[in-house]
């Protein structure tokens, strides 16, 4: 069995070259946006035996914040550690007895009932990159760190893109989406965010913008509520036009791939779902201010219409250019300020009101919510700037909903939380505990572009945090 990954130096994906492998159409236009995965029968979507948990979840909406919370500042607070480990916050008790969080958590800490945190995640890699591509993939990252922010088609899918070819689900959208992008990186786009190996066709949707905005639309194909079907034909009719100009397209022998993925994206533009989902001007004020007037708040709430529409997985991503000094949760220095004014406020709010709304709806029964990241950050803080650096030994994750058997803590941290005391978990468990819960088998296979399998994980679901 081959195991793909993503440790082979590539060139950026520059247009052209995702062109050549099909992933970019013309004029501005990105047809993996707007194209639905074919749905593929599959041995490893079949429900597992005895087992009510897996495929309890219709969807999942997986919230990270890149690039890594203090642990210690938020689910994981140590009272009783030394002052320059334990930091400048108090805590708040949940409603799970026993079970405190830090004192910025106080929406969060009314949904612990429902809830399973894990304090003992951890794992091997001290870079954005590498840790994020494991936390996504379920597979280490074994090339450079250079490399890990250059996209390439030897990548291991991300878990959405698995998700994509084996349970696509129906409708017109995309299995799965980032909102409002990937995350972003210096000089490159990070390994690990897109469909890798599985190739472009269950390549994620990208809407792209600021949600944040009054008069949010897509950015490439804008997509308002009241738009007609009429003018979205018209512009795909231009695009065909390009098309028909271009020898490229003909050398490469992408003229008819593009003309059926245009066919398709006819119907996703028309659909009435679709042009709700992404019309957050058309909400009311109330509950755009209830998930938070900011780009991650709205970011969460466009999420959420995204599944209500036929969505399976919407990867909600914090961008750094929401946070002090455009740096967000990555607190090499003035780490209390940051959290406190700028960083789990925000959060704190839009994760109440996403409960909220699933909760109300009797949504939250089949969706799985996750919040993650690529690591945690250091039990000793950096006397001379009150910064915490990269801890991936050890941090906290939490699960919510579809299959998740809430009100429990999984795994414990030792004195300093630098460490995993007992029950760590591991990025691969991690995947494979979603892929359960998703009704997908994580010890099953997937083939890539060249018919060639994969293991989806080498992990195992964590029975403990299923129901």
């Amino acid at each position: 069995m081959l195991n793909l990954r993503a440790n082979a130096p590539t060139p950026f994906l520059d247009r052209r070259e995702m062109l050549r492998v099909g992933g970019l159409g013309l004029a501005g236009v990105t047809l993996p946006m707007l194209l639905g995965p074919t749905a593929q029968a599959s041995t490893a979507a079949k429900p597992a035996k005895n087992s009510k948990s897996f495929g309890k979840a219709k969807n999942c909406s997986s919230l990270y914040l890149s690039p890594g919370p203090a642990q210690l500042d938020t689910y994981d607070p140590k009272p009783d550690a030394p002052d320059d480990i334990r930091g400048e916050f108090g805590t708040i008790q949940t409603n799970l007895p026993g079970v405190r969080f830090s004192e910025l958590l106080p929406k969060s800490a009314k949904w612990m009932h429902k809830s399973a945190l894990v304090r003992s995640m951890w794992h091997e890699h001290n870079d954005h990159g590498r840790g994020t591509y494991w936390m996504v993939t379920g597979y280490p990252y074994l090339g450079s760190v250079p490399d890990v922010n250059s996209m390439s088609r030897a990548d291991m899918p991300h878990i959405g893109a698995c998700l994509a070819k084996l349970a696509p689900g129906a409708g017109p959208l995309p299995a799965w989406a980032m909102v409002p992008h990937r995350m972003d990186v210096a000089g490159g786009r990070r390994a690990g965010q897109f469909a890798g190996s599985l190739g472009p066709k269950y390549d994620p949707l990208l809407p792209g913008g600021n949600p944040n905005d009054d008069d949010f639309k897509l950015d490439h194909l804008p997509l308002s509520a009241n738009q007609p079907a009429e003018v979205v034909k018209r512009r795909l009719g231009l695009v065909d036009q390009l098309n028909a100009q271009s020898t490229a397209l003909n050398e490469l022998a992408m003229s008819q791939t593009i003309k059926d993925s245009q066919a398709k994206a006819v119907g996703v533009l028309s659909s009435d779902a679709v042009r709700k989902a992404v019309d957050l001007s058309a909400a009311p004020k109330a509950e755009r201010e209830r998930y938070g007037r900011n780009l991650f708040g709205q970011s969460v709430m466009l999420g959420r219409r995204l599944l209500d529409a036929g969505t399976r997985l919407v990867q909600v991503n914090w961008q750094r250019s929401q946070g002090v000094d455009g740096f967000a949760w990555d607190t090499h220095w003035n780490n209390f300020a940051a959290h406190k004014e700028y960083l789990v406020p925000p959060f704190d709010l839009a994760f109440d009101a996403l409960m909220t709304d699933l909760d109300k709806t009797g949504q939250l029964e089949e969706t799985l919510v996750v919040v993650a990241s690529e690591f945690g950050r250091s039990p000793k803080i950096t006397k001379s700037n009150a910064g915490r650096e990269h801890w991936p030994e050890c941090f906290s994750v939490l699960f919510a909903g579809g299959g998740i058997k809430g009100g429990q803590v999984y795994g414990k941290s030792d004195k300093i939380a630098g460490r995993p005391a007992e029950n760590p978990m591991t990025p691969a468990d991690f995947v494979a505990t979603i892929y359960h819960c998703l009704g997908i088998d994580p010890a099953g296979e997937i083939h890539d572009q060249a018919n060639r399998p994969i293991s989806l994980s080498k992990g195992a679901p964590v029975m403990a945090l299923v129901e």
